[in-house]
């Protein structure tokens, strides 16, 4: 079943919107919690490294999952080729976004 360009990009937008809400209230209440924004960027200074080491187990884990897809679809090469393309797609958006300084 196709879906539409139109509903495609509702969707594409909804999650888009919904992602930045989730990091308003996520701001709103920490600088809540903490009393500042600057005490809510401390608080994330100090758990950079933690955090470092979680983005690291994420990648892992997905270049794993992307590695078991490729040997489930090793038979059939059209989907194989397309696993692929989303790998690499992955990799790069991954790439730019961990190269862009926020």
């Amino acid at each position: 079943m196709q879906r539409s360009l139109a509903s495609t990009l509702l969707s594409g937008l909804g999650i888009a919107a919904l992602m930045i809400l989730t990091a308003v209230i996520t701001l709103r209440v920490g600088s809540a919690l903490l009393g500042s924004v600057e005490a809510w960027q401390q608080a994330f200074e100090s758990a950079r490294p933690y955090l470092r080491l979680w983005r690291a187990l994420l990648y892992s884990v997905l270049f794993a999952l992307w590695l078991d897809l490729l040997r489930h679809y090793r038979g059939r090469p059209h989907t194989l080729l397309r696993v692929k393309r989303i790998g690499i797609m992955g990799l790069v958006l991954v790439t730019c976004a961990e190269l862009t300084p926020l």
